[in-house]
């Protein structure tokens, strides 16, 4: 501050307080650098001992997996070979080595499929019989190959309560640990096969955890240097215990990216400390240096105020003129006027440029004119049209202004003006521009900007051969349902990310939309060097994706489609590519195709199936049949499932399985299901004893409110009573909005319909997800039953059927195809049945007949 002491000179005031302040300020800044810092090293020791804790936990994990895997594997194996009725005449009625070594039955497969290193079968008086190593037939006994208490082992297997079970424990090899699993054969579920009395022989199959296997273990399933320990290991070693007799353990060398991470972070972390606090003396020290230069100033200001009277002309001259900046030059273009704003916008001190020409500063944009010229049309005429110019600011950041002039007594004094800074402006626009032709969640190109550079190759005269390809990825839905869209976005970036690291510089990546992606390939080579980024870009996407604590697991199908020179059509090959990506998913995913013109054949083909599904709904070439359904505790007829047939005039008769997923791909579902739901429900109206009626309906007609005025319309046409409806709609209906899922149901609830959930267990819905939404039932196919083991493992169809009505719901099995199958089920309790042994499905001219000579249970 400047106070005048009276006699016309000045007095600085508050220099020592600024001084004192800057340097009480300056430690008290240091002691807050220091303390956030230890805080981030703390934080980053914290958090790297906490990734190498995950890491030590996931590789625990994946071993117990393994150990698992191998012990479920060779007991599910074993109990396929130890309950085969052949087995039993060759290898315990007697034992015929022919069959078992020669003819492949029991002999080198199971070493060269399988891995198991051995294969022995005892008698029952407990001798060897029969011996494999190593997919060799051999003459040495199980008791010598193998270490332990053999004998144990057989007396436990050869048990009567253990006849039908596979006995898996740890014996040795030659130190080396050994999974054993033993069982007696058995003709299994075969009775023509008599069985002789007495003891059974035994059949093993032994998994050596060698050398070999442990390195399979540590490839598969992650465990660097997987070995077998006999004593804790050291600290970065992880063990699993194999045998708590033995105390034999699976060590290995856990990952440790804490610890990776710690080794790189600390040094940066202290180099960046020593930066800061270099840099923060320096500032210090120009801080200090500035308040001196501004008491220097302070003391020459009285000098000034002349100077600043003068420059008030300047400022009313340029006072109408917008501006950022002033400038002023004299007759021969040098510079000697800069305003503060000057050093504000560009970064350099007007006192670096006052004395320099103006035209080493600004450079006129496209260099159409000098700046002498242009200022020499400012003296000549009123007004000159404004002027882009460039320059170089400090921070080496090329920046563009606009000129504008007025000439001082016609040139003869020089040039003043403004410089209006427009890169902010240039730069919105430049960004305008990108977004109109990038996808703006991951920056690919976008549909525009594919189009322009596949007609930019496709347009020239000389256009060399050109490679689209058009990827979809597989499994995204069931993420971005589950997950939510702010996962589904994570994915679609790291996807982004990851097509663009395996492309050339000179390849365009774009986003059309969704999961869709497209490559434009120019000059891409051979078919071989196209195949190999394919096999590539699927490699990539299967590996396992780590976000937000989620583990993923994608895939990618690919449809590739070739331009040759000269072949403008940038609409058709994207068609061709996307054909190609459909045979590549019909093929499988996780695939490619090239498009071939049997394709384009197929796709024809598919629409003109599509337009004669359209027309049989026309036409009437579609017909409902009806499927009996029993109550089993009431021992009479239940109702009808009705089931939708199509006479297909080049075909012959398709069943809904058929063509459904047709109608469902095309957009012609609802009208279909809307057809099935009214001729259904006015058939059920003409059978006696208020029989019930059921309909498949699609898991999408959830997510609107079609599903419930569908029904409510059928049912108010045709006048059935809604309690005799019931609706089967598959799990996956639970993939869906849960409140729109909840409001669907219970609106139908509120009409009186009967929901069952279908094909239950099939995908991935658990019985806790049924019974959060009001269902009536579950109804298990034949797939389901047959994986529980109908025949043969009662007692999981038991549990589970128990559990089920235990909770209120009606339990329906369909395909029920012998008697056996559906005195099992009675044994259980199932509610209702239904299936081939109970008549197939009949025919609306076939149900008057039926109903006079019904078939009861």
């Amino acid at each position: 501050m400047i106070e005048d002491a009276g006699n016309g000179s000045t007095v600085l005031s508050g220099e020592r307080p600024t001084r004192s302040f800057t340097r009480r300020t300056f430690p008290a800044i240091m002691l807050l650098l220091f303390v956030m810092s230890s805080l981030a090293i703390a934080v980053l020791l914290n958090i790297t001992r906490t990734q190498d804790e995950q890491a030590r936990d996931q590789s625990l994990f994946f071993a117990q997996r393994a150990i698992d895997g191998i012990r479920t594997g060779i007991g599910r194996d074993l109990s396929d070979y130890s309950k085969w009725s052949d087995a039993y005449r060759h290898l315990h009625v007697m034992v015929d080595k022919d069959w078992a070594y020669d003819q492949e039955n029991v002999g080198s497969s199971v070493f060269s499929l399988y891995g198991y290193q051995a294969v022995f079968v005892i008698s029952p008086t407990g001798k060897t019989v029969y011996s494999v190593i190593d997919g060799q037939m051999s003459e040495v006994a199980a008791d010598t190959w193998l270490t332990g208490d053999l004998r144990a082992l057989a007396r436990k297997a050869s048990a009567a309560e253990n006849r039908d079970e596979v006995i898996v424990e740890m014996l040795h090899h030659e130190d080396a640990p050994a999974f054993v699993a033993v069982s007696a054969i058995t003709t299994g579920t075969d009775n023509s096969v008599e069985e002789i009395p007495g003891p059974p022989s035994l059949l093993l199959f032994v998994k050596v955890l060698d050398s070999a296997a442990l390195q399979s273990l540590s490839r598969d399933f992650a465990l660097p240097n997987a070995h077998i320990a006999h004593t804790p290991g050291p600290k970065d070693t992880a063990q699993l215990l194999l045998d708590d007799l033995t105390r034999e353990a699976l060590a290995w060398r856990p990952a440790t990216p804490g610890k990776d991470l710690r080794k790189v972070l600390l040094p940066l972390l202290a180099l960046a400390l020593l930066f800061l606090a270099i840099m923060a003396m320096a500032v210090l020290r120009h801080a200090l240096i500035m308040l001196r230069a501004q008491e220097r100033q302070y003391a020459s200001l009285p000098a000034h105020r002349k100077a600043l009277e003068r420059s008030e002309e300047r400022f009313r001259d340029i006072a109408e003129v917008s501006s950022d900046w002033l400038w002023e030059v004299d007759a021969t273009g040098t510079l000697t006027y800069l305003s503060e704003r000057f050093e504000q916008v560009t970064g350099f001190s007007p006192t670096e440029w006052v004395g320099k020409p103006l035209h080493r500063l600004l450079h006129p944009h496209n260099g159409s004119i000098s700046i002498a010229h242009w200022l020499l049309g400012g003296a000549n005429s009123a007004s000159s049209a404004p002027l882009l110019c460039e320059y170089t600011a400090r921070n080496q950041r090329v920046r563009t202004c606009k000129l504008s002039v007025r000439a001082i007594d016609a040139g003869s004094q020089g040039f003043r003006g403004t410089a209006t800074d427009i890169t902010d402006e240039l730069r919105a626009l430049a960004q305008i521009k990108h977004l109109s032709l990038h996808d703006p969640l991951t920056g690919l190109a976008n549909r525009n900007r594919l189009f322009d550079c596949l007609s930019e190759h496709l347009d020239q005269a000389q256009s060399t051969p050109l490679a689209l390809l058009n990827l979809d990825m597989d499994r995204f839905k069931p993420v971005n349902d589950s997950l939510g869209h702010a996962v589904g976005d994570k994915v679609l970036k790291e996807v982004a990310h990851i097509l663009q690291q395996n492309v050339r510089d000179t390849d365009l990546v774009a986003r059309l939309g969704g999961d869709e992606f497209v490559i434009v390939m120019p000059n891409p080579g051979s078919a071989s060097d196209l195949d190999q980024l394919c096999e590539r870009l699927i490699d990539c996407m299967q590996r396992p994706m780590h976000l937000d604590g989620n583990t993923l697991y994608l895939g990618v199908s690919i449809g590739v489609a070739w331009s040759q020179p000269l072949d403008p059509r940038a609409e058709e090959l994207l068609r061709q590519a996307d054909i190609a990506l459909y045979a590549a998913k019909a093929a499988g995913r996780n695939t490619w195709r090239i498009y071939e013109e049997a394709m384009g054949n197929i796709a024809r083909d598919k629409r003109r199936y599509e337009q004669q599904l359209r027309d049989a709904m026309q036409q009437g070439q579609l017909e409902l049949r009806y499927l009996p359904r029993f109550d089993v505790s009431a021992e009479q007829l239940h109702g009808f499932e009705a089931q939708a047939f199509w006479h297909h005039p080049e075909r012959g008769e398709l069943a809904g399985s058929d063509f459904i997923p047709v109608a469902e791909a095309s957009g012609q579902l609802e009208e279909l299901g809307t057809w099935m739901l009214i001729n259904a429900c006015e058939e059920a109206t003409a059978w006696p004893n208020e029989l019930n009626v059921s309909l498949a309906v699609s898991p999408r007609w959830f997510s609107s409110s079609f599903l419930f005025n569908q029904v409510h319309k059928a049912l108010e046409t045709s006048g059935l009573s809604a309690q005799r409806l019931t609706l089967e709609v598959a799990e996956g209906v639970l993939l869906t909005d849960h409140k729109t899922l909840a409001n669907t149901l219970h609106a139908l609830k509120a009409l009186g319909v009967r929901i069952n959930i279908d094909k239950f267990g099939t995908n991935i819905a658990s019985l806790r997800e049924v019974l959060d939404q009001p269902f009536d039932g579950i109804r298990f196919d034949r797939n389901i039953l047959a994986q529980l083991g109908l025949e043969q493992d009662e007692e999981g169809v038991l549990a589970m059927i128990r559990l089920s009505r235990s909770v209120g719901l009606i339990v329906t099995a369909e395909g029920i195809e012998t008697a056996r199958q559906f005195n099992q089920l009675r044994s259980v309790a199932c509610d209702h049945v239904q299936g081939p042994y109970f008549g197939a499905a009949l025919a609306r001219s076939q149900m008057a007949s039926f109903f006079t000579t019904p078939r009861w249970l």
